[in-house]
């Protein structure tokens, strides 16, 4: 298993998989940025040179992708299935989930709880301890901070971002490249590209 990013997100997914036991050799991580250790937690083999892990990745394809900025995990993504590689969703033992979560590269943390009808796109993120209700549609790209409550049905557009600890109330479209800080209440649909501030 491949772990796209060497940064926090990516040790955080390291361990969820090491909760999975999923054997040490069997993971690495490529960050062709990464200027620390080529170890880490010294054993995890960091990847950065580009040619080495497009020969590595056609014998070992499975990946996901734990960057948060949402432009750059859409472009690592598009590289790693160019190279041939295969997304797997990464989905902690300690979350709840009674839905079926399309095999897309999504990273569920420990203590989410998702109801019945949610669908996700491409390489989303769900922090720790949100909670989404029936039948909320998320697109690709998006990232769900911890203690989000998404209060279904709903839809949230590509690449947009919801901060920790905001609600979002049901029978709300959430647009494309939307910022919603920190303790925010969404009460109203929300534009594409729009920025909404705690009030």
């Amino acid at each position: 298993m491949i772990i796209v990013g060497a940064g926090s997100s990516g040790k955080e997914t390291l361990g969820m998989m090491i909760l999975q036991s999923i054997p040490f050799d069997e993971i690495v991580f490529f960050d062709d940025n990464y200027k620390g250790s080529n170890l880490i937690f010294g054993k995890y083999q960091v990847i950065t040179d580009v040619n080495k892990m497009e020969s590595y990745i056609n014998e070992y394809a499975d990946f996901c992708i734990a960057v948060g900025n949402p432009r750059i995990r859409e472009k690592l993504y598009s590289k790693m299935i160019l190279w041939g590689g295969k997304a797997k969703n990464i989905i902690s033992p300690s979350s709840y989930c009674i839905s079926t979560i399309s095999e897309n590269g999504t990273i569920i943390q420990p203590g989410v709880s998702i109801s019945y009808d949610f669908q996700s796109g491409k390489s989303c993120i769900i922090h720790s301890n949100s909670v989404i209700g029936h039948k909320v549609i998320i697109g690709d790209f998006v990232n769900i901070s911890p203690l989000v409550s998404i209060v279904g049905p709903l839809s949230i557009g590509d690449y947009s971002y919801v901060g920790a600890g905001s609600v979002i109330l049901p029978n709300i479209k959430i647009g494309k490249n939307v910022y919603i800080s920190a303790g925010s209440v969404i009460e109203k649909d929300v534009a594409d590209f729009e920025t909404i501030h705690r009030k």
